[in-house]
């Protein structure tokens, strides 16, 4: 009786081992599923340090400009220390955050690093104001650039009329003020500039209303990053554009769905020229193509010594999103085709609803062609449009159709 008990107990606990093993595969499964169709909020929050190796292939028209949703990600990418406001008038959030490199002689004597935020009250109305803070540090300054609301263009200082240029402290910090009227003589309005020294770094504020004691409380406000308390810097809700595998990962966990990202389109030539997570209903862009969801937009060009194509502004945009964005009832319908065991339905966009009449640049006179195709794969909707590129065009649908997804 002892020896059966025994071995009935050894046998039950071989049995829970075995089944705790089967569960435990079925759970490994399941997570594992999850991380690849789901990409989880730590893994999206992974940040490349400054320098380290990115497989991540984009080849912006312009390098020494860039832009962003949030103030964190902006300042991984900056070359210096800021402050920003903490104190901002009611009604005002965060839009934007620029960095550019400027300089305009040969040697780069007047060479400056420069951080522009923009904050946005109303956006996208007729009410619609803004304030600009800039922050820069090199050898020239935000005068001889041109970035100051309030000074005239430095090219024509001694034609401007209606400006001031006046020291001033405004919020117990010491600078200078300027003031530049313009419009028609029976509607002038002031925008202003206010221009201060701190450390080593140059500031200034540029706004067209502001009271006198709100500009002073935020003048008084600024502070190093981690010490803001008051002021949103977030982004939250914003679009941005991807800048290497950090900003995929933060899309791919957004949109919910793996995604088709192709550095290049080899067999025609087209390259990856930019890439932006498209928020709907966003605060930060004024894109003419306003989506009504999430979406990752993709923008593909030639390059300018192209032996395929001859106009090098022409492009191919490529739209992935769980919802259709565009209305085909707009359109005039081509043609279906299918590539792969994929449906894929063409239009041509003749009266240019969503991007505008285009000419092309070799032809001033002459209209590109806006030729949209659409299919669905994967529980995914696609949407690639041509704005020209009128070579080659199946050939393109076929590299992007069979693009693996990561």
């Amino acid at each position: 009786m002892i020896f059966k008990n025994k071995k009935r107990l050894h046998n039950l606990f071989a049995a829970a081992v075995l089944l705790l093993l089967f569960l435990s595969a079925v759970l490994l499964i399941n997570v594992t599923d999850t991380e690849e169709n789901v990409n989880s909020d730590i893994n999206a929050r992974t940040v490349l340090k400054a320098g380290e190796a990115s497989s991540f292939k984009i080849d912006r028209l312009n390098s020494s400009f860039q832009w962003f949703h949030s103030l964190d990600r902006a300042i991984q990418f900056t070359k210096f220390d800021f402050k920003v406001p903490d104190h901002l008038p009611e009604g005002y959030q965060l839009e934007i955050v620029d960095l550019s490199t400027l300089f305009s002689e040969a040697n780069q004597a007047d060479l400056i690093n420069v951080v522009t935020i923009t904050f946005v009250s109303q956006f996208g109305s007729k009410n619609e104001q803004f304030i600009e803070m800039l922050a820069s540090k090199g050898k020239g300054n935000m005068l001889e650039h041109n970035l100051l609301w309030g000074a005239p263009d430095s090219q024509k200082l001694a034609q401007t009329q209606f400006f001031q240029q006046n020291e001033t402290t405004i919020g117990n910090v010491k600078g200078v003020l300027f003031t530049k009227k313009q419009g028609s003589q029976h509607n002038r309005k002031a925008v202003n500039s206010f221009v201060w020294q701190d450390n080593g770094v140059s500031y200034a504020i540029n706004w067209e209303k502001l009271t006198q004691e709100e500009l002073q409380k935020v003048v008084h406000s600024f502070a190093f990053p981690h010490q803001i308390q008051h002021v949103r810097y977030d982004g939250e809700g914003n679009s941005f554009p991807l800048y290497d595998e950090t900003d995929l990962l933060e899309a791919k966990n957004i949109l919910r769905f793996k995604v088709k990202f192709p550095d290049s389109l080899p067999n025609t030539q087209l390259t990856l020229n930019d890439s932006i997570l498209l928020r709907a209903e966003d605060q930060n862009t004024g894109y003419s193509f306003r989506q009504t969801a999430d979406v990752l937009w993709n923008i593909y060009r030639a390059p300018y010594n192209s032996t395929i194509y001859d106009d090098p502004n022409d492009e191919l945009l490529f739209y992935q999103s769980k919802v259709p964005l565009f209305n085909t009832a707009k359109f005039s319908f081509i043609r279906k085709l299918e590539i792969s065991g994929v449906e894929i339905s063409a239009y041509a966009d003749n009266t240019h609803v969503y991007f505008g009449p285009l000419y092309s640049s070799n032809d001033k006179s002459k209209l590109k062609n806006q030729t949209y195709y659409f299919w669905k794969q994967n529980g995914v909707y696609y949407a690639t449009v041509f704005l020209g590129l009128d070579k080659n065009q199946e050939e393109n649908l076929r590299t992007l159709l069979l693009t693996p997804l990561q």
